[in-house]
């Protein structure tokens, strides 16, 4: 991959594409490095840059992310309290350093030569997520990305090493991890969910007791088994997180949790935790089962409602759920028009709806 930055300009293949790749397992970006250029040449060459605060370009046709070597210096609190340093002085090796795990810091040369001063190779073999240096400490988001890593590669055998579990204890006592910002809290965390076995995400937040600070809720015993059965059948973030969520013990800390959690994700949790363990059972149940997860207005709420239930409690049973489903798709339909035109009018169309999906759903019941 070659572009008109500069004589003496390196393009470096690193991150997780070089980490993956030496895992042999299935990675879907690509990240790049590059030492002895500059942003000019960057621009000029038709790269767009990212954001204003990292010298980070993608690239004009593929839409990868290059990166101009640099370094940071702890300037703050928090993912953006960091002085950057980028400049074609800046070398491969120094912007290996500043990196969070030794897994991280390996990059691959336009030759394919494995550049690794770090032993990133070493643990990848013996299965270590461990940091680079002492300034692992420096941004208490590689808490949160260790964590997530721990259940990216959990299946596989991989362990976080004794030191780096310390220097992340350290940070959670420091209480860094309240600098953070919530969005970025949420994207590492559904990364998380969406990884492997995230029950090693929220499994570790809870040992290193960063669950209470960056949670809306305590991670339990309970919780983490419901994860592990929306995990085993769901692929998707947003059931997982409502099997975890439903399932926690509330969260009693003063301190409000650091994580800026989508509406819909928070909303489907809370109407599973509802009707945990009460199912419906008479038609007026199931009626009301159905307009609190607003079955009538988006029917895609019902579905997630009955798959997180089906997959995390026993009462919400096959039959019992066929029986929910064919009675919303039985009563869907009835709409006041039919009663419009009888002559009801404001309250009267809305009661003359529920009465009638109540009649249809009690013949349904006791059929």
């Amino acid at each position: 991959m070659t572009f008109d930055l500069a004589p003496t300009a390196r393009i470096y293949k690193v991150g997780g594409a070089v980490r993956d790749t030496l895992l042999n397992y299935p990675h879907s970006e690509t990240d790049w490095v590059v030492v002895g250029a500059t942003p000019e040449a960057l621009l000029a060459s038709g790269f767009r840059q990212v954001g204003a605060d990292f010298p980070v370009f993608l690239h004009p046709e593929t839409g990868e992310e290059f990166a101009l070597a640099r370094t940071e210096r702890k300037s703050g609190q928090g993912y953006h309290g960091f002085t950057i340093h980028a400049d074609p002085s800046v070398t491969l090796e120094e912007d290996l350093l500043r990196r969070d795990l030794t897994i991280n810091a390996m990059a691959l040369d336009e030759h394919g030569d494995l550049i690794d001063p770090h032993g990133g190779q070493r643990d990848l073999d013996a299965k270590v997520l461990r940091h680079v240096s002492a300034n692992f400490s420096e941004d208490p988001l590689r808490v949160l990305r260790t964590c997530r890593f721990a259940a990216r590669y959990h299946h596989l055998g991989f362990t976080v090493a004794g030191k780096t579990m310390q220097l992340m204890r350290d940070i959670v006592t420091s209480g860094e991890l309240l600098a953070l910002a919530p969005d970025r809290v949420w994207r590492e965390t559904e990364r998380a969910l969406n990884e492997n076995t995230p029950r090693a995400y929220f499994s570790l937040l809870r040992t290193l007791g960063a669950d209470t600070i960056v949670l809306p809720f305590v991670v339990t015993d309970n919780s983490l088994d419901a994860l592990d059965a929306m995990a085993s059948i769901a692929p998707n973030s947003l059931h997982r997180w409502a099997g975890l969520a439903s399932s926690a013990a509330p969260n009693k800390q003063a301190v409000t949790p650091v994580i800026n959690i989508p509406k819909r994700y928070d909303q489907l949790a809370a109407r599973v935790q509802l009707y945990r363990g009460s199912p419906p059972k008479s038609a007026e149940d199931t009626l009301a089962f159905l307009e609190h997860f607003d079955a009538f207005r988006q029917s895609s709420q019902i579905a997630d409602g009955l798959a997180v239930l089906g997959a995390i409690d026993k009462t919400f049973h096959k039959t019992l759920v066929a029986r929910i489903k064919k009675g919303h798709q039985l009563v869907a339909g009835i709409r006041g028009e039919q009663f419009i035109k009888q002559g009801l009018q404001g309250p009267e169309i809305k009661a003359a709806i529920s009465a009638e999906r109540l009649r249809q759903l009690d013949v349904l019941l006791n059929d």
